[in-house]
C-alpha cells in the first residue's frame, strides 16, 4: 500500500490515537472520580505537578498531532510571567489531547490573551500533557471588581482547599496567617498574591505521583 494513502496514515497513526484515547480517558475517569468522590485539592496538585507556571496565552493551534494528523490536539503556547516549578523559560508551550476532533473552543478550551495558572505533569512519550485532574487544574487570572488580580479554576476553587492545613501540618509545614486566610475559604476567587505563596509553601512537600 503507497505510503501516502489515506489509509496507511490513518493505520499509522492508529497505535498513538488508541494509546492516547486510553490514557486521556482513564485519567479522565480518575479525574472525575476524584472530583465526585474525593476532590483534587491544593495539595494533591502542587504535590503530583511537575510543571506549575503562569502566563498569558499567545497561541492556541487546534490541529492534529505533527506525526500522527487524525489525533486531534491544542498546542498552547503561554508567554510565562512566573515559574513556581520546573525547566521553563520565557515562553512554554504544550500540547493536549482532545477526546473529540470537533477541537472545542468554548468553555474549556484555550483562547489568546487569557491569563492562566497551570499545574502540569511531564509530557508523555508523545509529547501530550493536561492539566491535573482536568479542569481542576487550570486556573484562570483575571481582576476582581476592585481591580485585584484574583486566580479560580474551572469549578470556581470549589473544595481546592478542603484539608490543605492538616495535610500540611501533617508533613511538618506551617502555614503562615495569609496563607490560613487562604484555605479558610469554601470556594471563590483567591487574591493572585496570597494563593502564589501559598503554592510556594506547599512545593516544600514531598513529591507524589
Amino acid at each position: 500500500m503507497a505510503k501516502g494513502n489515506p489509509r496507511h496514515l490513518l493505520y499509522r497513526s492508529w497505535p498513538l490515537l488508541l494509546a492516547a484515547l486510553l490514557s486521556t480517558f482513564t485519567g479522565r475517569i480518575t479525574a472525575q472520580a476524584q472530583f465526585r468522590y474525593r476532590q483534587v485539592n491544593l495539595t494533591e496538585l502542587t504535590q503530583r505537578a511537575d510543571i506549575i507556571v503562569q502566563g498569558r496565552v499567545i497561541e492556541a493551534r487546534y490541529e492534529g498531532h505533527p506525526d500522527y494528523p487524525h489525533v486531534p490536539t491544542v498546542a498552547v503556547t503561554l508567554e510565562v510571567e512566573q515559574v513556581l516549578r520546573g525547566a521553563v523559560g520565557q515562553h512554554y508551550t504544550f500540547r493536549e489531547f482532545l477526546a473529540s476532533a470537533r477541537m472545542p473552543r468554548g468553555k474549556y478550551g484555550y483562547a489568546v490573551g487569557e491569563r492562566l495558572l497551570l499545574f502540569l505533569p511531564t509530557p508523555s512519550q508523545y509529547g501530550l500533557s493536561s492539566p491535573l485532574g482536568r479542569e481542576q487544574g487550570r486556573f484562570h487570572v483575571f481582576r476582581d471588581t476592585q481591580g485585584n488580580d484574583v486566580v479560580a479554576n474551572e469549578f470556581g476553587n470549589a473544595g481546592l482547599f478542603r484539608n490543605v492545613e492538616q495535610e500540611a501540618a501533617r508533613e511538618g509545614l506551617s502555614l503562615s496567617a495569609k496563607h490560613l486566610r487562604v484555605v479558610s475559604m469554601r470556594r471563590g476567587p483567591a487574591p493572585l498574591e496570597d494563593f502564589i505563596s501559598l503554592v510556594k509553601s506547599l512545593t516544600f512537600l514531598p513529591r507524589t505521583e
